[in-house]
């Protein structure tokens, strides 16, 4: 929760996605959605703690527009990549988001908000002040039952649906490996993670920079994790091929082309892994590892 404090209003000129069919303007601003609850989310669709927040966020938008919410998805962007209108558009297509998001690629609203963590929830009252505030994944019942307590200020006559959210869905999460970078800016190469072959550091990024016949090159992750994503790209006319082996056995063959965040490992036992990432197309891009730990059972022993 927070304290009460009236919401910053959106600056003019950015780029908006999803308006509202009714909608004269090129934009949404606070002032005409006074009287309304809304629920600003900061997000960047490359980010994996983002994305698996996201199926709550739709499912309000779903459950509770026609009673009042306005749900703004802020895209603030991690990487440069995340700034091309035509990337956001296209996520939003992939990821079936229908309300509206606007383009904050110049980190303007985010220092309206002092944000400084993907993704973020603010929630608005119908008098325009901030009355919630969940950094991070989780609490998804709480939120619901925020926007609820939000929505019945306006109409105390609504009928609303039992709070859905359920945190982890009763799973046990474990420490896992941190949300790891490979540019010069935020990355560097030691236990974690290094490259072997013809690789270039850039600030956000290292990219393999030699096409080889065969699988040679390879960029090595040590984790400890259930799940292992890669944000990735190509920078070649067709998709980058991968190969992986996960602890010395062949697990799959991946293709890369478009910027976005590609899932490497997913399995139901908590890993202490060696991954190899093989390439031989000049041109891929790697970014950023993430990953996760939350497990259904007791993880089994995989030293």
């Amino acid at each position: 929760m927070t304290e009460t404090m009236k919401a910053p209003e959106f600056p003019r000129n950015l780029r908006w996605f999803n308006l509202p069919k009714e909608s004269s303007s090129q934009s949404l601003s606070m002032k005409d959605l006074r009287g309304r609850v809304v629920l600003v989310d900061f997000w960047t669709y490359s980010c994996v703690n983002c994305l698996r927040t996201l199926p709550y966020v739709k499912e309000w938008h779903e459950r509770y527009a026609k009673a009042g919410l306005t749900i703004i998805g802020v895209h603030t962007p991690e990487f440069e990549f995340e700034k091309d209108v035509s990337n956001v558009q296209a996520a939003l297509k992939k990821f079936g988001i229908a309300y509206p998001v606007v383009m904050d690629s110049d980190y303007q609203i985010w220092s309206l908000y002092s944000d400084d963590v993907w993704p973020r929830k603010f929630l608005i009252n119908k008098d325009g002040q901030i009355v919630y505030d969940h950094s991070g994944e989780g609490e998804y019942k709480e939120t619901e039952e925020a926007i609820q307590e939000a929505l019945l200020e306006v109409n105390p006559k609504l009928k609303l649906p039992k709070p859905t959210g359920e945190d982890g869905a009763g799973g046990i999460c474990y420490p896992a490996t941190p949300e790891t970078y490979l540019g010069a800016m935020r990355g560097r190469q030691g236990e974690t993670w290094s490259v072997f072959g013809e690789w270039k550091i850039y600030p956000e990024f290292i990219e393999h920079v030699r096409k080889t016949e065969t699988f040679a090159d390879y960029l090595l992750l040590n984790f400890k994790a259930s799940e292992v994503n890669l944000v990735m790209e190509a920078r070649t006319e067709r998709p980058a091929k991968l190969r992986l082996e996960l602890n010395g056995e062949f697990i799959k063959e991946l293709e890369v082309l478009e910027p976005r965040m590609y899932n490497l490992v997913q399995s139901d036992e908590f890993l202490n892994g060696r991954l190899k990432i093989f390439v031989k197309d000049a041109g891929l891009r790697a970014y950023a590892f993430t990953f996760g730990s939350c497990l259904m059972n007791e993880p089994k022993d995989n030293s």
